[in-house]
């Protein structure tokens, strides 16, 4: 009997933890399931970069893929001025006339122009044929290969800049890349997903988004406004609540799906007017948005240090065409950062 007793309390103890685990795993899916897609705004700009640092390209709709955006025959940053000796890149933190170098690609040719009337075209095709690859060395001296564009843009951009030996290189995918963008559980304080993405010549990843709420906030603090263009995001938000973005998962705009992995740490770039290629003489937005957007105390201020937070960085989950005006749809992260 009393065996009997033993055995019976046994089994309602096991009945019980296999009952409250079954229990947890399903309160845990349904949660999951109840992270409600929320509309939080539309489309205004979508802008590609096909050189890194120069002029951008307004677009009505873009493809959102694995290495970020592409329009027809362009690619978000997948051209490169770098120092031919060196290998270092070049950027319009330190020579901020590059944000006015323009290109064009129609039918496999690029143009690449100067304000001054100079322009000069590279049938792309020759330059994939010729195979002149060099190495690029860009941040925290992380390596990419590209095959090199030829003297002719390289003479344009060398005279332009009034920078000795620059050259221009092109990326592509079956040469190395030493830079792959991992993610750092540093970057949030809630947990960061665990991806790595292949990128070509952008700063860290794949996407950047920035809203302009945001930027209206940050502009009823500045003495001279500013614009989205000063901080060079491929998909720009509006409609939505002023710093919404720090609070985002996930973003979906169409059939594309985008997973928010760290906010856009900010640098002197932002400073360099897109429409002169001057910097402000007062290194604004950045020395305001220094006073108030820094990364909370903890870790975050020690992955981020003094580098200011505006836009959010993002990576693929599923392709898709996006265009200006659709519903931006997000799923938050249960708190800020």
């Amino acid at each position: 009997m009393i065996l009997d007793d033993k055995r019976l309390l046994l089994a309602c103890i096991g009945g019980t933890v296999v009952t409250y685990n079954a229990f947890r795993i399903l309160k845990t899916f349904l949660d999951s399931q109840r992270t409600e897609w929320i509309p939080i705004g539309t489309v205004k700009h979508l802008w590609m970069f096909p050189i890194k640092s120069c002029k951008r390209k307004e677009v009505f709709s873009l493809h959102c893929g694995p290495m970020g955006v592409s329009f027809g025959e362009y690619r978000d940053r997948e051209f490169l001025v770098i120092n031919g000796t060196s290998g270092k890149f070049l950027t319009a933190r330190a020579h901020p006339k590059m944000i006015l170098i323009e290109s064009e690609i129609v039918d496999g040719v690029l143009s690449v122009s100067t304000p001054n009337g100079r322009s000069v075209r590279v049938v792309l095709a020759d330059v994939i044929a010729k195979r002149d690859v060099k190495r690029g060395i860009l941040h925290a001296k992380l390596e990419a290969d590209g095959v090199d564009c030829g003297d002719e843009v390289a003479e344009l951009i060398t005279t332009f800049l009034e920078e000795p030996d620059t050259r221009l290189i092109y990326y592509r995918p079956d040469l190395f890349n030493g830079r792959p963008c991992k993610t750092e559980q540093e970057w949030w304080n809630n947990p960061v997903p665990k991806r790595s993405d292949t990128v070509m010549y952008v700063d860290l990843a794949p996407y950047m988004i920035t809203t302009e709420g945001s930027l209206k906030a940050l502009n009823q603090q500045l003495e001279r406004p500013c614009t989205s263009l000063n901080f060079r995001g491929n998909i720009v938000v509006d409609q939505c609540a002023a710093w919404d973005e720090d609070k985002w998962a996930e973003i979906r705009i169409g059939d594309a799906h985008l997973e928010c992995f760290k906010p856009c740490t900010r640098c002197v770039l932002t400073t360099v007017d897109p429409e002169t290629g001057v910097k402000d003489p007062d290194m604004q937005p950045l020395k305001k948005l220094r006073e108030f957007r820094l990364a909370p105390e903890g870790k975050l201020r020690d992955a981020h240090g003094q580098s200011p937070i505006f836009g959010v960085n993002a990576g693929l989950v599923k392709p898709g065409y996006i265009h200006v005006g659709q519903t931006v749809y997000a799923k938050y992260k249960p708190s800020v950062f």
